[in-house]
């Protein structure tokens, strides 16, 4: 049971969840009474209010999610202004007591198609009701995890990356009108711009219209400059979703310049309205590094910690070259710190530390669902070289390769990162040709790691040469 209270944290109602399955009904609240209407309040409205209030200077976000246990989870993890509608889309006076607490509260929502449907809905009820600094962040979790699932899984951080990395109301409605979508004929083209066009006049304020319109106009202008020979590169038809696309660069064979400049592209000034939106690259936009959550561990990472597991001598000889390593995964991260902390404070030698006794103590430092989740990650049988009972040489081989490509991708991956910004800041030949030149060498790497899944079938095979 869960008390439901007003703004002044007065009980006028409870939420029930069934604990059994196949129930008629998994959530029940208390009837509709003259205290309590479900669509008028949110549930921890009173702690998120004086939250707000005493975290102003602080910066404390105000975050609704969409159900009990996951507000209990939030505010647990140290988000207090956490709240959630009471088994219902968000009501039109439920986005009101949102804005009475913060002008721009962000709502998260699964990453599933429920989810993204859903904050759909949140964004058609929003857009006739928008007024000066009062708009809304979308935050979308991975798919099939809940904010109690990933605090779980990945810890406080992840889901403050999936906050932090929340898009404006703006953007999130560019990308609905615009992700999967070609727009390679002029009758498209006229199509997206009569929908824009359409969305925009529901806005209500004159104001706000105003600016939006102008916005969309700025980014319609920039998404079909290549077809109006303004550009060199031709993007696809995707426009800026919430993996944070706007679409990849086409080959430019083809295409000849004119104008000022090579590819007659007269050089923004960066912070104008004229500056092209950043394009960032499916590959950029599927990592965590840019999408800033941390879900499955990734199979890399997981082969290096399972190696140095199963062989502690590693921990012995390599442990300044482990400390060096940057993992993404929150779960292995920390990890690999346990490690690195058993092997320095060991009263035998590190070398001769027993996997066993590595992982009971890994177990007792609260690490027991992260080494499972190490195993669920690496899918394949062929990497012998961090399996047990490999030969020596086998493991130092498997580990050499890991640690190298691992230290590749991560200097690779920061490249790719700078090289889109630069070419969205600047397009010209010189940024083209870098970001070019990175997706190659990723491309190559790629293929290179894939390897990695077959040079052994059985230890004691010589390693193929990467």
């Amino acid at each position: 049971m869960f008390p439901i209270t007003d703004s002044r944290n007065r009980v006028i109602a409870f939420g029930g969840r069934a604990m059994e399955k196949d129930v008629a009904a998994k959530y029940l609240n208390s009837p509709e009474t003259p205290l309590f209407h479900k669509g008028h309040t949110l549930y921890n409205i009173a702690m998120a209010r004086q939250a707000m209030h005493d975290g102003v200077k602080s910066g404390v976000q105000l975050v609704a999610v969409e159900g009990y246990v996951d507000v209990i989870a939030m505010v647990t993890a140290g988000f207090p202004a956490s709240v959630a509608p009471l088994g219902t889309a968000l009501t039109e006076d439920q986005l009101g007591l949102l804005w009475k607490m913060a002008d721009e509260p962000v709502l998260c929502f699964d990453g599933d198609g429920a989810g993204v449907r859903a904050a759909y809905r949140a964004m058609d009820l929003a857009l006739p009701r928008l007024k000066p600094g009062k708009s809304l962040k979308f935050a979308l979790l991975p798919q099939g995890q809940d904010p109690d699932d990933l605090l779980r899984a990945s810890g406080r951080e992840a889901v403050a990356d999936v906050i932090n990395a929340a898009r404006p109301l703006g953007q999130m409605l560019w990308g609905r009108e615009t992700e999967g979508h070609t727009f390679d004929t002029p009758e498209r083209r006229a199509a997206l711009e009569a929908r824009v066009n359409e969305v925009t006049a529901s806005i209500a304020d004159e104001s706000v219209r105003k600016y939006y319109r102008q916005d969309f106009n700025d980014r319609l202008r920039q998404f079909f400059a290549p077809a109006a020979g303004a550009r060199q590169f031709t993007p696809r038809g995707q426009g800026q979703g919430f993996a944070g696309t706007q679409g990849n660069w086409r080959d430019r064979q083809g295409i000849a310049g004119s104008g000022p400049g090579r590819f007659g592209v007269k050089r923004p000034e960066v912070g104008s309205h004229n500056t092209p939106y950043v394009v960032v690259s499916q590959q950029m936009a599927a990592s965590p590094l840019h999408r800033g959550s941390r879900t499955a561990v990734p199979t890399r990472e997981a082969l290096i910690l399972q190696a140095a597991i199963n062989y502690p001598w590693l921990l012995h000889d390599h442990l300044e070259e482990l400390s060096a390593l940057e993992f993404r995964h929150t779960g292995a991260e920390h990890l690999k710190a346990a490690l690195i902390d058993i092997a320095a404070h060991s009263s035998d030698h590190a070398a001769g530390l027993e996997p066993e006794t590595l992982r009971a103590e890994l177990r007792n430092r609260q690490l027991g669902e992260v080494l499972e989740r190490i195993e669920a990650s690496i899918t394949t049988q062929s990497v012998w070289g961090s399996r047990p009972d490999a030969a020596p040489q086998d493991v130092l081989i498997t580990w050499q390769q890991l640690v190298a490509l691992h230290r590749q991708w991560h200097s690779l991956t920061k490249e790719l990162k700078d090289a889109e910004q630069a070419l969205g800041q600047d397009a010209s030949e010189t940024n083209y040709l870098r970001l070019r030149d990175v997706k190659d060498r990723l491309s190559q790497m790629d293929g290179t790691e894939a390897l990695i899944e077959g040079f052994g079938a059985s230890s004691g095979r010589g390693a193929k040469s990467l």
